[in-house]
């Protein structure tokens, strides 16, 4: 089997609270996906990923990656201080660790938080260096996802993309909502190790960059061309696993994802089963 074949999808702790950690890597499993992702957001609990791993093993499920804290990466490139950012170093720190200590390659971090940012400092490549070789050291690869503030991630390819521990995590949604639909996959493809594929509604307001519309839709709820995105994947000769990154639950005040608001757990993850299948088989029977 082909790594292509293999489909992953986000192990959501945030929501669905009536069923446990064990029940839903249980439901994950029932559902055909062969492996899961963990976000940390701002959980610093080492206990949480070990868990997981363990269950991933008991359940004969890959454990694709960690998703490292997001929060203070605006403080990485313009905390002048350096006494906030050194927190958020931390903890990007700590998240390569998490991989090294549970047998997971890749983890994921955002190039930058903040829609007003335009910015990239030397100061952040310097705080950068050090996070790349400490990944390095630990044989973890960081994969920098696209989000607002394309500018961060272009200065850090053009800065870090020759190192092999560095690569791009392609969330298919923030290109629409955050990178005005601009073909990402042609420009950073080569770096190519992950994917966050997800759908959503574009940019409601164009021009007017929000995260209120970063949805995270299933594939083909929104407006997504995915026959480009698989042709788009071929293009940069991607042969990695297939990972969805999905939400059940609408922003605040917007309705986007209520057509799951009645589903229970199970029946939300065979359905994001399905259409990663459909993606899947999208992918595989195009050129």
């Amino acid at each position: 089997m082909k790594k292509s074949d293999l489909l992953c999808i986000n192990l959501d702790l945030n929501r669905f609270d009536d069923y446990s950690v064990e029940k839903k890597i249980e439901i994950i499993k029932a559902s055909g996906f062969n492996g899961l992702f963990y976000d940390k957001e701002k959980q610093s609990d080492k206990s949480i990923s070990e868990k997981i791993a363990g269950l991933c093993s008991k359940n004969d499920l890959i454990f694709q990656s960690i998703h490292a804290p997001f929060y203070g990466m605006d403080d990485i490139w313009h905390d002048d201080s350096g006494e906030i950012s050194a927190i958020m170093e931390k903890d990007l720190i700590d998240s390569i660790d998490e991989c090294k200590s549970n047998g997971v390659t890749i983890v994921i971090m955002h190039a930058i938080i903040g829609m007003d940012n335009c910015t990239p400092t030397d100061l952040g490549i310097r705080r950068l260096e050090r996070i790349i070789d400490h990944a390095v050291k630990n044989d973890v690869t960081i994969a920098f996802e696209n989000t607002e503030g394309e500018v961060y991630l272009k200065r850090i390819f053009d800065n870090f993309g020759e190192i092999e521990n560095v690569g791009f995590c392609f969330d298919s949604g923030h290109e629409m909502c955050y990178n005005y639909s601009r073909d990402l996959l042609k420009e950073y493809g080569k770096y190519l190790v992950s994917t966050h594929l997800n759908d959503n509604l574009g940019m409601t307001d164009i021009g007017n960059m929000t995260f209120l519309d970063d949805s995270h839709l299933l594939p083909f709820d929104g407006i997504r061309d995915w026959e480009k995105t698989a042709r788009s994947l071929h293009k940069c000769n991607y042969d990695g696993i297939l990972t969805f990154e999905v939400i059940p639950q609408s922003k605040p005040g917007r309705t986007a994802n209520d057509i799951y608001k009645d589903m229970t757990f199970e029946e939300y993850t065979y359905l994001a089963f399905d259409r990663a299948d459909r993606f899947r088989q999208l992918f595989n029977n195009t050129k």
